[in-house]
């Protein structure tokens, strides 16, 4: 069987499992998907480990081809985004499809597509004697949530997941060439609930006479950011470093298309600090992005009160040297400054990390940068990421090895949203990125 179609039919099964970390209904599907894992590895020759006790479990996987030579750490996640086919999915989300040349499913690129390229190349390297490194899996099962108990598990487990380096493919490829991660932001979720009565009031018999809790909020969440995009929280840029020149022109440099963007996201325009660029402003710049808002009667028809309590989650994108709790105390100083003193509230935050930069100047992303323009055919761009991958930094703290960086899925891949997708054309490529950079 080719390769690609073996990669197929394994990304088929990976995708069926309904591994959704963020909701304990599917636990049962969590374990289904960990039991595969085993069952594969194991059929693979891998010695395989499942470790519990860290949230959901955590699948390590070993192969020693040849004690003489080094040891890849290589890093995935099995948990996926909740999705369901009424959010706007052509088919079952959980059913792999192939159509119009990309592979549909939950999961497709984020993050079982992914590490599963390099799962298939060392089994076929194994078969065919021709593995360059001994390697060693480690997959786990909460990453959509933060993985909050995972640098507990690097830090305890060190001689485990002892290896020279670590490779990871957890993201999309930007300009159209491939792509060598150098940095993540940070960051942390939070909870904002105003309360301003004790109870939901008739809107007749009490309207515009009372406050209103979605009113209120709506005027915290509307007035984050002023005229010129910058965020208003007092303190919040104190310890951003400033981007230097050789980094924006970098990032100038990247090929960025207004209109594929527009064609991508949606979005009718592009909203950047002045004089930024796109790749500066999403990598090397922090944000506040209010996720959720909840608020009065959400039910069918109408009740007409005016509601007593509101909610909003607000994600933060921090950049190196910001602290993310100092940042989440600002946040909240800078609520209470704000709020009315008729309004009462809470805030809670939860899951903060600090963003990591990426040492490259190392033999491994010296040969990840080679292989790559054998792989593409073009010479890959070194990119600062928008989103975060806190593990990084538990591996570089705990294990003490440099990380190699490698995103494979396409830039419109829908990570996160409905018919999130792999483009067969970026399978290929990173089929053979995989094999050659895991080969002899």
């Amino acid at each position: 069987m080719a390769m690609i179609e073996q990669y197929k039919q394994l990304l088929k099964d990976f995708v069926a499992f309904q591994s959704v970390s963020t909701d304990t209904q599917f636990q049962p599907e969590i374990q289904k998907t960990v039991a595969w894992l085993q069952r594969v590895f194991g059929q693979n020759g891998f010695s395989v480990r499942i470790i519990t006790g860290y949230d959901n479990p955590l699948v390590i996987a070993s192969f020693v081809y040849d004690p003489a030579l080094e040891t890849v750490l290589i890093y995935g996640h099995y948990d996926v985004q909740p999705a369901k086919v009424d959010e706007g999915w052509a088919s079952d989300p959980f059913t792999l499809t192939e159509m119009n040349r990309r592979l549909v499913g939950r999961g497709a690129i984020d993050n079982k597509g992914q590490v599963l390229v390099h799962m298939v190349n060392v089994f076929e390297h194994i078969k065919s004697k021709t593995l360059g490194y001994n390697v060693k899996f480690m997959i786990e099962g909460n990453e959509e949530t933060g993985s909050p108990l995972l640098e507990q598990f690097i830090a305890s487990n060190s001689a485990l997941l002892a290896a020279d380096f670590v490779l990871i493919s957890d993201g999309e490829i930007s300009g159209g060439k491939p792509n060598i991660e150098v940095g993540f932001r940070g960051g942390l979720n939070s909870v904002l609930t105003v309360k301003t009565s004790t109870t939901d009031l008739h809107s007749g018999l009490y309207g515009h006479s009372v406050p209103n809790a979605i009113h209120e909020l709506s005027k915290v969440c509307a007035d984050l950011y002023d005229a010129n995009n910058r965020i208003v929280v007092p303190g919040f840029y104190d310890d951003v470093d400033s981007v230097s020149d050789d980094v924006k022109k970098a990032n100038q440099a990247i090929p960025f298309s207004l209109e594929e963007h527009k064609r991508i996201s949606g979005a009718k325009i592009l909203l950047t600090e002045p004089g930024i660029d796109f790749y500066t402003q999403v990598g090397l710049l922090p944000a506040i992005e209010v996720t959720t808002i909840v608020g009065g009667y959400m039910g069918q028809g109408f009740r007409n009160g005016i509601p007593a309590t509101a909610t909003a989650k607000i994600n933060f994108r921090l950049v190196a040297r910001q602290n993310p709790t100092k940042i989440a105390k600002a946040f909240e100083k800078y609520v209470r400054s704000i709020l009315p003193a008729y309004v009462d509230f809470t805030f809670e935050f939860k899951t903060p990390y600090n963003a990591s930069k990426i040492d490259t100047k190392n033999k491994y992303v010296e040969r990840a940068q080679k292989v790559l323009e054998v792989a593409y055919g073009s010479t890959p761009i070194y990119k600062y990421v928008g989103g975060g991958l806190p593990m990084v930094n538990s591996f570089e703290k705990a294990l003490k090895i440099p990380s190699v960086l490698v995103p494979l899925a396409n830039e419109d891949c829908a990570m996160h949203a409905a018919n999130e997708n792999f483009a067969l054309t970026n399978v290929e490529q990173a089929l053979r990125f995989s094999a050659l950079f895991l080969g002899k």
